[in-house]
C-alpha cells in the first residue's frame, strides 16, 4: 500500500531553521536527530607576509680587507649577520663611472658602454639602472637615490646614472657632502612612506684614498666615519614603527679599490678589489662566498619579488 510521510510541524521547521542558521555562523555541519557533527579542526594561522624593502649602500673606493682593520662596528655586525663576499673587477679601467654603472645595471661595460667618468657612450636606455627596472616592473613601488658624487643622481659631470623614472633623486650640495647625503637618507628612510628600494652613495673613503693612500691611517678613519653614517641609516630602518612587518635587504658594496699610495684606475689587485655585504632574508649569518658586481642588481630585484626577464640580458644572477 502507499505511504504518505507525516507533514512536519511548525515547531520542527523552526528548530531545523535554527540549526541551519547556527551551522552557518559556527561553520559546523547541520545534522538531524540527536547526533552532532564532528567539529572541524581550526586551521593554523599563517604568519603575515612582510613587505620586502631594499637598501643598497655604496662606499666609494672602499676595500673589504681594510673594513676588517677599521673601527667599523656597524659594518662588522652586517658581516657577522649575513654574507661577506669579496670580488674582483674583471675589466681594466677601475674608475667610478664604469664601477657604479656595472653595479647599478647588472651588466658589464661591454653592454652599458661606460668606460670612464664622463659616461660617454652610455647605453642606459637599453640597460637602465636597477631602480628604473623597479619602476618599470612595479610602478607602485617607491624608489630613491642619493649620492655625494653628483653624476650618479644629477646631470653634472656626464650623469645621471639613475634615470628620471626614479621617484626621488638627490645630489646634496658639495658643502654638505656625506653628512648631507646621510641626513637626507635618514629622513627618507624614517618617513611613513619610506622608499621600497633605495641607493645611498657615500664618497669620503675614496677622498681619503686619493689624499693619503689606501694603506694610510686616514683611510681607516674615513671607513670609521662612513661606518657611523651606515649606523644612522640602519637605525632609521630599525626604528620604524612598521619595521616588524617589513623584510629589509641591506647590501653594502664598492665601485673599486685603491693603491696603497693612493689612487685607482689601473689594474693592480688593490685597485680591482670590490665586495658585497648582504644582510637579510636568505643570507646565513657569518656566511662567506664570492660575488660579481653584476650580481647586485638582480639580487635587489629578486628580493622585491620582481622576476628577471631574459630579454633584459643581464649578466648577473641573484646572490641567493
Amino acid at each position: 500500500m502507499s505511504y504518505t510521510p507525516a507533514r512536519p510541524t511548525r515547531r520542527t521547521l523552526l528548530a531545523g531553521a535554527a540549526a541551519t542558521a547556527a551551522a552557518a555562523v559556527t561553520g559546523t555541519a547541520s545534522v538531524t536527530g540527536t547526533a552532532h557533527a564532528a567539529a572541524r579542526p581550526t586551521p593554523a594561522r599563517r604568519p603575515a607576509a612582510r613587505t620586502p624593502k631594499a637598501l643598497l649602500i655604496g662606499l666609494d673606493g672602499c676595500m673589504l680587507d681594510r673594513i676588517a682593520e677599521a673601527d667599523a662596528p656597524n659594518l662588522h655586525r652586517l658581516i657577522a649577520g649575513g654574507l661577506r663576499a669579496p670580488g674582483t673587477i674583471p675589466y681594466a679601467f677601475t674608475l667610478s663611472g664604469p664601477g657604479w654603472s656595472t653595479l647599478a645595471t647588472g651588466v658589464w661595460p661591454t653592454k652599458h658602454g661606460v668606460r670612464d667618468n664622463t659616461f660617454r657612450g652610455q647605453r642606459f636606455a637599453t640597460y637602465p639602472d636597477v631602480l628604473t627596472r623597479v619602476e618599470h616592473a612595479r610602478p607602485a613601488l617607491r624608489t630613491y637615490a642619493v649620492s655625494s658624487w653628483p653624476p650618479l643622481t644629477s646631470a653634472t659631470g656626464g650623469g645621471p646614472l639613475f634615470s628620471p623614472a626614479v621617484d626621488v633623486r638627490v645630489a646634496p650640495p658639495g658643502s654638505a657632502y656625506d653628512a648631507g647625503t646621510t641626513q637626507d637618507a635618514v629622513a627618507r628612510l624614517s618617513a611613513t612612506d619610506a622608499p621600497d628600494a633605495s641607493f645611498v652613495q657615500l664618497d669620503n673613503i675614496d677622498h681619503a684614498g686619493h689624499a693619503s693612500g689606501g694603506a694610510s691611517r686616514a683611510y681607516l678613519e674615513a671607513i670609521a666615519g662612513a661606518d657611523a653614517q651606515v649606523g644612522q641609516l640602519l637605525t632609521a630602518l630599525t626604528s620604524r614603527p612598521t619595521h616588524a612587518a617589513e623584510d629589509w635587504l641591506v647590501m653594502v658594496t664598492a665601485d673599486h679599490g685603491h693603491t696603497d699610495a693612493g689612487g685607482h684606475g689601473g689594474t693592480s689587485a688593490r685597485e680591482k678589489q670590490t665586495f658585497v655585504i648582504a644582510h637579510g632574508t636568505g643570507f646565513t649569518p657569518g656566511s662567506t662566498g664570492t660575488s660579481r658586481m653584476v650580481d647586485v642588481a638582480p639580487t635587489l630585484l629578486t628580493h622585491l619579488g620582481i622576476a628577471i626577464d631574459p630579454r633584459w640580458h643581464l649578466d648577473g644572477t641573484p646572490l641567493r
